[in-house]
């Protein structure tokens, strides 16, 4: 029997499929190879650049895999970053610094944060997919263009995980962990797969499902290594003031350094995500 490839995923269905049984993706309508062909070299799918990273049967295929995908994309990774979060930094330093903290204003830091954050993810994941694929970096107006469309469900989504992980860590610490395991592929099934925020919330507790042991140690070890990483440059930044020298840009270069260490977690929500639907490509069972 001929067999039906999914041009969203990559998945081999059954011809008889109407809806791909990974993405659910219509597979109804004939798409040439050549048109096929054209949509990976526009629309980077990480079915299809995977040879980086491994089958996720473990922590160590978590936390390898990203930290080499990290060291060896550092600057384009810095670039990325360094566009968005430049200008809120400087904003933060001369003018927030200077304020009363009230709980408006924080609430509004967190806020800017997050935006900051969604709008660096999909950029970031196109970018390393790009080189996966063609091993030339691709350019950060063509990494932010890439990700434009994804920002509105990637925006929704992350609000949804976020106010769910919240409820359950106020509620009782235990479930709030589990939630926000569970969670944990919400960004990149938000930015591939079709279907609505809700959906992706739904794809990404089935995908975690029977690996959650797993992610919660790499997400652990990491959160360990960013920790390390950010007390480093922090104290360092510490340093000067106690010898009296207060110069603003210090204070800037710290925190942008520590938000480039913060994308080490975004990059293994991509390599989570990778690996584990290489399982699916293996046969293996990522649904209890």
């Amino acid at each position: 029997m001929t067999n039906a490839t999914c041009i969203q995923c990559g998945t081999v269905n059954l011809v008889a499929d109407e809806s791909c049984t990974v993405c659910g993706s219509d597979l109804r309508s004939e798409i040439s190879e050549a048109d096929r062909a054209a949509h990976r070299a526009w629309d980077p799918n990480p079915r299809f650049f995977t040879d980086d990273i491994p089958p996720f049967t473990g922590p160590s295929d978590g936390i390898g895999p990203t930290f080499h995908l990290f060291r060896k994309n550092v600057w384009l990774i810095a670039k990325i970053v360094f566009v968005i979060v430049a200008p809120f930094e400087v904003f933060k330093t001369l003018s927030v610094h200077q304020a009363v903290r009230d709980w408006q204003l924080l609430v509004g830091l967190f806020a800017l944060d997050r935006v900051c954050d969604v709008l660096i993810t999909p950029a970031l994941f196109y970018a390393l997919l790009k080189v996966m694929q063609t091993g030339v970096a691709p350019g950060i107006n063509e990494a932010y263009r890439w990700g434009l469309s994804k920002i509105p469900k990637l925006a929704v989504a992350s609000f949804l995980a976020w106010i769910l992980t919240s409820l359950g860590l106020v509620l009782l610490v235990i479930p709030g962990i589990i939630i926000s395991l569970g969670f944990m592929l919400v960004t990149p099934v938000a930015v591939f797969e079709n279907g609505s925020a809700v959906n992706a919330l739904r794809r990404s507790w089935a995908l975690t499902s029977g690996h959650r042991w797993n992610i919660l140690g790499a997400t652990f070890v990491l959160a360990i290594l960013i920790w390390i990483g950010n007390a480093a440059v922090i104290g360092a930044a510490g340093l000067f003031r106690l010898n009296g020298i207060s110069f603003w840009p210090i204070d800037v270069t710290a925190q942008i350094l520590a938000d480039i260490f913060a994308r080490v977690i975004t990059v293994l929500s991509l390599v989570l995500y990778v690996g584990i639907l290489r399982t699916l490509e293996s046969g293996q069972s990522v649904i209890e």
